[in-house]
């Protein structure tokens, strides 16, 4: 892919190239470490914020991320500045996952279960994976936190808030709505997944 963008913008106007930063979840008690990453949008040119996508993606391989879980909507790359991102990721060999999310809002429950599915999948592989929104802080926190739960039935979900805040900051899980989500997570996983089960056996 050879632009982001119908403007070409100079390298002048992009911020000095610093890797993206990624904070890796603790999931070493799991047999996982390392292998679940949380970052913003690569390549983001937006506001105060101009960073180079290709170069991100770069950092990303020299990462050895292979998965990328996507929860911007595709009208949020667009203004964004980064409206062929996935392409591009397809483009370096990267697994794209996108699952989107409108900003502030939780994800479906059925939904969650299919990204936390695909995580589970690729670091069962010995895979890296990378989840981003927009901030890498409110939908991309409560995929982080209830992998988690999901992972440890003995964590309580603020635990699980707090570890992801400890790790993002402390404006990580940004909403009211996203909040009572991750506090219900485990019930709403055990009835959609009653309810799927049911299904099936009556069909």
């Amino acid at each position: 892919m050879a632009t982001f963008d119908d403007e070409d913008i100079s390298g002048d106007c992009l911020q000095p190239i610093t890797p993206i930063k990624i904070d890796w979840l603790d999931l070493s008690s799991f047999g996982y470490p390392d292998s679940v990453g949380l970052s913003s949008l690569p390549g983001c040119r937006f506001k105060d914020t101009w960073r180079d996508a290709v170069r991100d993606i770069e950092y990303l391989k020299l990462e050895d991320v292979s998965d990328v879980f996507v929860l911007c909507t595709r009208g949020e790359l667009s203004l964004y500045r980064v409206p062929t991102l996935l392409a591009e990721y397809e483009s370096h060999g990267m697994t794209v996952h996108h699952h989107p999310v409108p900003d502030g809002l939780p994800p479906a429950i059925g939904q969650l279960l299919d990204i936390l599915r695909e995580i589970g999948e690729a670091i069962q592989q010995g895979k890296r994976a990378l989840v981003h929104c927009f901030g890498g802080l409110g939908r991309t926190g409560v995929v982080a936190a209830c992998l988690l739960l999901n992972l440890d039935d003995k964590m309580t979900p603020e635990h699980a808030v707090r570890k992801v805040q400890e790790l993002r900051g402390t404006r990580a899980i940004q909403t009211v709505k996203q909040y009572n989500f991750i506090h219900d997570f485990r019930s709403a996983r055990d009835e959609f997944l009653k309810a799927a089960a049911t299904s099936v056996a009556s069909a």
